[in-house]
């Protein structure tokens, strides 16, 4: 569990005069009365404010340089900035000046002279030269500030809309999957897609954005392995099923259905967590494993159904242009589907490729993971 962000401490600017100590706190909007606690040798202040970290619970504690008077201390809360105005105590020093704020000499970053209300001796020159520095310091800082929580903004937003993103298809896919499992069990003659094809088509219109994804950096990965599944997937869905009704019965398609359902019901959990920087082992086993026996029968119910539908399609003639013709020339959906019989196995041995090098890489090979297993055997 990560640990909270310590409380930032506000930029203060100092100065004195022969009988006094002048603190102003750069914070603005302070609505509430701030907590200020002072005594003769210690200094705190909290409170809620608009500083260098944005809109927040401000504090700092520190020991003054000498003794002060708390009694006769005075705090003043303007819309830009708190003022303190606090006399100093030691009589034996009422005259000297301080040369610096703290009683310790360590040099804090937030701790910074106020010129304009130093009393002392220094020649005006170098004076000016330093408190020009000392705000262009402040503003490089105050910029980079700006420029880290502007970043982590954009990292969050990609973070929630990734996780966004899987968990729409984990909800989807879940539902569809419950939803076939109970129809092929206790309908005869199920149709999965009169089923849950409105659901299914929705899902599948989504995750042409999986293909988006890597193209503009939002995931590190290549677009090619998503665009080959999105696809494949697309085309047999859009095209071949949804558009030929005399295929929607056919016990291919519910198992076809059914093997995507189970390969998305264990990826996209994966993907979620990984989103968010977390892990689970056996999750990320799943994920890495279970692709070794459903996209073989994915693809082999994917082939089933385009060899199915080519006499269908023939039949009917849709998508089909046949000569003669105003365009002179004809065009036949049924050629493609046999070309996609051939592409279908490509396509396959490629996704199956690129996951078992996957694989290699998450979990390791099998002779190293039974290596390692032995080896700790042995130790313990």
């Amino acid at each position: 569990m990560p640990s909270a962000s310590p409380t930032p401490s506000p930029f203060i600017y100092w100065g004195q005069s022969a009988q006094n100590i002048f603190i102003k706190i750069a914070l603005k909007d302070v609505t509430e009365q701030p907590d200020v606690d002072l005594s003769n040798d210690h200094i705190s202040f909290e409170g809620r404010g608009v500083g260098a970290h944005g809109d927040c619970v401000y504090k700092f504690s520190i020991k003054p340089y000498r003794h002060i008077s708390p009694e006769k201390s005075r705090l003043r809360v303007t819309g830009s900035e708190v003022l303190l105005d606090i006399p100093k105590r030691d009589t034996t020093a009422r005259d000297e000046s301080w040369p610096r704020l703290t009683k310790d000499v360590a040099k804090h970053a937030w701790i910074r002279p106020d010129f304009d209300k130093m009393d002392i001796s220094d020649d005006e020159e170098e004076m000016q030269r330093e408190k020009k520095r000392l705000e262009k310091e402040y503003i490089d800082k105050l910029t980079s500030e700006m420029a880290e929580t502007q970043d982590k903004a954009i990292e969050d937003i990609k973070k929630n809309y990734l996780f966004s993103y899987s968990l729409f298809h984990v909800i989807a896919y879940s539902f569809i999957l419950v939803k076939v499992i109970i129809g092929i069990f206790t309908t005869e003659d199920y149709n999965a897609f009169e089923d849950v094809g409105t659901v299914l088509i929705i899902a599948q219109l989504f995750s042409f954005l999986e293909v988006v994804h890597p193209i503009l950096g939002l995931v590190k990965s290549s677009f090619v392995s998503p665009l080959i599944q999105t696809c494949g997937r697309n085309f047999i869905l859009l095209v071949v099923i949804w558009n030929e009704p005399r295929i929607h019965g056919s016990s291919f398609v519910s198992y076809l259905v059914l093997f995507w359902s189970l390969a998305d019901v264990i990826r996209h959990p994966f993907y979620m967590l990984t989103s968010m920087g977390l892990s689970l082992n056996f999750l990320t086993w799943l994920r890495y494993t279970m692709w070794i026996p459903l996209y073989p029968l994915g693809t082999g119910c994917e082939w089933m159904v385009v060899w199915l539908s080519i006499p269908l399609y023939e039949s009917s003639g849709k998508f089909s242009l046949e000569l003669p013709n105003t365009y002179n020339f004809s065009i036949s959906i049924t050629t493609y589907m046999y070309m996609h019989l051939l592409i279908i196995p490509v396509g396959l041995t490629k996704m199956m490729l690129h996951m078992a090098a996957l694989r290699r890489k998450k979990l390791g090979s099998g002779s190293r993971a039974r290596s390692t297993t032995t080896k700790d055997k042995k130790h313990n």
